[in-house]
């Protein structure tokens, strides 16, 4: 049997492993006023630039089922099965879109919410492509994917709390408080959820925050790869990967832009670190 990969744009797969997995990418949609775009379409510092000084935050949205129906129909005419990571879905409905539109197909299509997000996804893609590619059966990459959360911890940061306010991950007075006191928050993905970890004073504190999170809950000799991910804080992220490489330099360490669906709602200071155990 042969099994193909299909997972959503916010996975932040580079198009080297696009190919090297042959995967098929469906892509969310940012709207702002009249302009409907897909994710995918975007020229990344162009948007940016924009979000930096928008005065209303652009709005994301999820594929619509007909999105994922012409997407299966291409990849089936190689594959005689599928598997589909996406995003969590208790921040998107993608994995509803999916779902359906995996109702119309008589072949196997299986849907796997991934209860992460970014390049968390996106590493879970690569490990099932590695998978398929020694021959794994399609059961064992579903049982593979709905449990691979467990060996990753997502930890990230915004310099500007309006953002996560706009698009309704905090409140209002929690987010003008913060910025007022000029504090930076550090928050977790948890289970497919966004919670709050703690709040810190200055920079240099925040990126310490960030690295040691990550060795609390990843034992140094089992961390197997981590992504720092970034917008406009470039400097910042050299600054956390050089931390990651002292403390693990057997693990591997990338910094990574961060797409457009969760960086609207971060905003271009965000920041932050993806990380998976062996």
């Amino acid at each position: 049997m042969k099994i193909g990969l299909i997972t959503d744009n916010t996975s932040n797969l580079t198009p080297e492993e696009i190919q090297k997995y042959d995967v098929r990418i469906v892509s969310l949609y940012i709207s702002r006023g009249s302009m409907y775009s897909k994710s995918v379409d975007l020229d990344l510092d162009k948007y940016y630039e924009e979000l930096g000084s928008a005065s209303e935050l652009p709005s994301t949205s999820q594929p619509s089922p007909q999105d994922f129906i012409e997407v299966f129909e291409e990849a089936l005419k190689t594959y005689d099965a599928l598997i589909v990571p996406v995003l969590s879905g208790k921040l998107s409905g993608t994995n509803v879109s999916a779902t359906i539109a995996a109702r119309d197909f008589e072949q196997p299509i299986h849907v796997v919410d991934s209860q992460l997000i970014a390049d968390g996804t996106g590493l879970l893609v690569k490990n099932l492509g590695d998978l398929i590619q020694k021959g794994a059966s399609l059961q064992e990459l579903v049982e593979y994917g709905s449990n691979f959360y467990n060996k990753t911890r997502t930890f990230f940061s915004t310099d500007d709390l309006s953002y996560l306010q706009k698009g309704g991950r905090i409140g209002k007075a929690k987010a003008l408080m913060g910025n007022l006191l000029k504090m930076k928050p550090v928050m977790r993905l948890d289970e497919g959820e966004l919670k709050p970890v703690e709040n810190v004073r200055g920079n240099k504190k925040l990126l310490e925050s960030l690295v040691s999170h990550v060795f609390e809950e990843i034992p140094v000799e089992n961390l197997r790869r981590a992504r720092v991910l970034t917008i406009w804080r470039k400097e910042d992220a050299v600054v956390v990967e050089k931390m990651l490489r002292e403390e693990a330099p057997e693990a591997e360490i990338e910094i990574r832009i961060i797409e457009p669906i969760i960086g609207t709602h971060l905003g271009p200071q965000g920041i932050g670190i993806i990380s998976e155990m062996k």
